[in-house]
């Protein structure tokens, strides 16, 4: 349909144009009948990335369940995940499914269950045993480091080469460094999610505004500073919620933008398209707390981790980056009066 107006012509949106949707990984356009992974929340994937999250969840398993949606991390039908499966995946996935299902009722306080790295075998073990793991599928058994996930070699004898001995040492060292390297994982996975400030539930907003309401505590808190909205400053004497908490955020660096593309106004380093502000918003995010994991644990520690793991050389952040980046987070024009009232 097109309007005529004063010789120009403005062409209104299609009913297809009002039912585009795009892909959370690719960005690409679906059809309305597009068969892909989608959750609850509306966020949407095309079958190739619905195809790569399949192997995403086949290669590490026991990290991927309970099924969760890669953009805001709330639980997956299991339905609309079983449907990109071929007949051969089915049976390892309704074994893993069935494995965790039953062990979320069945674990005492100090077991834990431990999953075979290479097949679906798995077993209930003291939270403190060895993080050596011998599996016991026949068509398995293999022996692997459930740190690294790698195999560890078997012993022929009582007496193992030099080449297994010294493997072996590699693993120990795996346990030497299990905690820490825990918690620099920690610090990797949070710098692209922000978390619920009161359940935990942890995800990446979409391209929406920064009021977030939580889908399993209902907890309203803002995005951009992960405050619950009982925390946030907002106006004096207002009256609109956690809408006072954007009241001049421009100009009181306690407050904040109700949308990420605000910033450009202020801020040149920031892009105008939202999805370009998220990558920057996370991009900043994730090098703050690779700075506080450094300080948190020590260089020395943090290169003993990385000559072992590879876990800062394969981060995506060069050393320069993580050390010497400006890392403010909005930088206030010299003619704004930045202020921390109203």
């Amino acid at each position: 349909m097109s309007i005529q107006v004063d010789s120009t012509i403005v062409t209104a949106p299609t009913e297809k144009d009002k039912k585009k949707t795009i892909c959370g990984a690719c960005t690409s356009d679906l059809e309305p009948d597009d068969s892909g992974i989608q959750c609850v929340q509306g966020h949407y994937f095309c079958t190739q990335c619905s195809t790569n999250i399949v192997r995403l969840f086949f290669s590490e398993p026991h990290n991927y369940i309970p099924l969760r949606c890669l953009i805001c991390r709330i639980e997956l039908n299991p339905s609309v995940f079983e449907r990109q499966l071929t007949p051969e995946q089915i049976e390892f996935y309704t074994q893993h499914m069935l494995i965790f299902a039953w062990s979320k009722d069945f674990l005492d306080k100090d077991e834990r269950l431990d999953h075979c790295p290479f097949c679906t075998f798995a077993a209930i073990r003291n939270i403190n045993a060895s993080h050596i793991f011998h599996c016991q599928h026949e068509q398995c058994l293999k022996v692997s480091c459930l740190i690294c996930r790698k195999v560890c070699p078997k012993f022929q004898s009582d007496y193992g080469t030099d080449e297994e001995l010294a493997e072996m040492d590699k693993h120990f060292k795996c346990a030497e460094l299990a905690d820490d390297k825990h918690i620099v994982d920690e610090y990797l996975e949070s710098g692209q999610k922000i978390a619920c400030p009161k359940c935990g539930l942890a995800g990446m907003k979409d391209d929406a505004c920064t009021h977030m309401t939580c889908p399993t505590c209902a907890q309203l808190w803002c995005y951009f500073c992960g405050k619950k909205v009982e925390d946030c400053e907002k106006a004096r004497d207002g009256t609109n919620g956690i809408f006072d908490h954007n009241h001049n955020w421009d100009c009181n660096p306690n407050r904040c933008p109700m949308y990420l593309t605000q910033v450009c106004d202020i801020d040149d380093r920031w892009p105008d398209d939202e999805e370009q502000c998220l990558v920057m918003f996370h991009r900043n995010r994730s090098l703050r707390l690779l700075r506080e994991v450094y300080e948190k644990l020590g260089k020395e520690r943090i290169d003993e981790l990385d000559r072992h793991f590879n876990i800062i050389s394969t981060c995506g952040f060069t050393m320069e980056e993580i050390f010497d980046e400006d890392l403010t987070l909005i930088k206030y024009p010299d003619n704004i009066d930045t202020r921390r009232d109203d």
